[in-house]
């Protein structure tokens, strides 16, 4: 092999692989690939120049350092070449396989061929067995050890965590009061980045004694406890079927494993819940548990569901008056338009105050209804079909699911909230109440709804006759859901 190096070819070798790792250097993408080229190029960019100057060299320096010059050159060359075959086949591992090495490594396979380079390179130019003098170097090897417990400690840690390997570059660790995603393994410590973009450097001694939590290995997903309390007056089913409806509508939540929630304990003054739901990253825990209690707060305050104060605590809140209602509004909703203004007034002050949370459904295409909505601030968006497509967008004074309320029929479009918006909503009971003791209003309210039919239908299909209601059977339809016995 040395006399390889000391040829010509080996001058052809190192020209070659120096300009294979400088093309390497400024073509690669990989920046891990690309920085450990660039040190493969150093050595080979250092045997270049000492080869070339070499042979003026020689003829300038004493005979004794010929050796020496030789051992530079050769040494420089193996480096370079062993650097640029190592990072070349674990860049191709990382191609095939999608799994990144860790940094010591790279670093042990490094030192054990360059080790075999060096000893027979030193035993042939300079004529020193190497294996003798480390056998009869006891005292400087323990006075050594000694120096550099630390260090060693550190490193022969390293060493024990890659065998049993409890976590991998790219994984998100715990470690003791520290935790963030693994960037580095190396000799001496385990560098790990924050969710805050700290980078934090941790000796593999002090690992070896941690508890080391991972939460991402094998990319499995991750499960998230969250627990909160609701108010004894809520059925727990209830309770449960909202945070389910909560968990489904978060896109960051997955549906396999299976979301649940559980009633946990009868507490003094609430219910306690344990939610459990599964993420892909264990990095998104802030912003999925930030959405999850956010859709919670708005649901909960939807449906009447409370989040109780201790109860050892007096609690006196004064109800907000309530705001009357817009009555130029009011006067131009369709659904109105039978009703004189000021029994349109009385009615509406059945209305109840609903607030929806950006992204959350209003209403749901295809199921029962028996209220209907107007928008007092606020947007919203309709869609239709699967996938949905947007055919609307509401914004302040606009009303929906009118058909519902009054005919009894499925959604026709699903309504959801574009930003956090406030509605009234007015259901059966009230317009029950109202058309008992006004019944004239029924006829008028059965020509409303034939002449809305008759305008969706022209909107959905060319044949409009097909999708007319045949006359009087909304006024009986009416009468049905409303319980309304016919004149006599």
């Amino acid at each position: 092999m040395t006399s390889f190096l000391q040829g010509h070819l080996g001058l052809v070798l190192g020209v070659v692989a120096f300009i294979a790792a400088l093309f390497t250097t400024r073509l690669a993408k990989d920046d891990r690939h690309r920085a450990d080229v660039l040190g493969a190029l150093r050595w080979l960019g250092l045997f270049v120049f000492v080869r070339l100057n070499a042979f003026w060299l020689e003829a300038v320096i004493p005979t004794e350092w010929h050796g020496y010059l030789r051992v530079s050159w050769m040494l420089a060359l193996g480096f370079g070449v062993v650097r640029y075959i190592v990072a070349s086949a674990l860049w191709l591992r990382r191609r095939l396989t999608e799994v990144r090495s860790a940094k010591i490594h790279r670093d042990v396979l490094d030192f054990i061929i360059y080790v075999l380079i060096t000893i027979p390179i030193l035993k042939t130019q300079l004529k020193l067995d190497v294996t003798t003098m480390l056998g009869t170097s006891a005292v400087l090897s323990l006075v050594l050890g000694f120096a550099l417990q630390d260090t060693l400690g550190n490193l022969f840690s390293g060493l024990s965590l890659q065998l049993e390997s409890p976590f991998d570059v790219g994984d998100f660790i715990k470690v003791g009061e520290k935790e963030g995603r693994v960037v580095q393994i190396a000799w001496r410590s385990t560098r790990i980045e924050t969710m805050r973009r700290e980078a934090i450097t941790i000796p593999n001694s002090l690992i070896a004694k941690e508890k080391v939590t991972n939460y991402s290995r094998g990319g499995l997903p991750m499960a998230i406890d969250l627990e909160f309390g609701a108010s004894y007056a809520s059925a727990p089913n209830f309770v449960k079927a909202e945070v389910m409806e909560a968990l489904r509508e978060a896109p960051l939540v997955l549906n396999d494993p299976p979301p649940w929630v559980r009633v946990s304990n009868f507490g003094d003054s609430a219910v306690s819940y344990l939610v459990r739901f599964f993420i892909s990253d264990y990095a998104a825990v802030p912003h999925v548990t930030d959405e999850v209690l956010a859709r919670l707060w708005y649901r909960f305050g939807r449906h009447g569901i409370e989040i109780p104060f201790p109860q050892r605590v007096l609690h006196f809140r004064a109800e907000p008056p309530k705001p009357e209602p817009d009555v130029k509004l009011l006067s131009e909703l369709p659904l109105f338009k039978p009703f004189p203004m000021e029994e349109a007034v009385a009615l509406s002050k059945s209305a109840i105050e609903r607030r929806f949370g950006a992204g959350e459904e209003i209403i749901t295409e295809g199921r029962q209804g028996t209220s209907f909505y107007m928008m007092v601030s606020g947007k919203a968006s309709v869609r239709v079909g699967s996938p949905p497509r947007e055919v609307a967008t509401l914004e302040r004074g606009a009303a929906f699911g009118e058909m519902s309320l009054l005919t009894g029929e499925p959604r026709a479009a699903t309504v959801v909230a574009t930003e956090d918006c406030t509605l009234l909503e007015m259901g059966r009971e009230a317009f029950s109440r109202h058309l008992e003791a006004h019944p004239e209003r029924v006829a008028q309210l059965a020509t409303l709804i034939e002449e809305r039919k008759a305008g969706i239908a022209a909107v959905w299909t060319t044949d409009v006759t097909d999708k007319t209601p045949l006359p009087g059977k909304a006024l009986d339809r009416l009468r049905d859901i409303f319980r309304l016995r016919p004149p006599t």
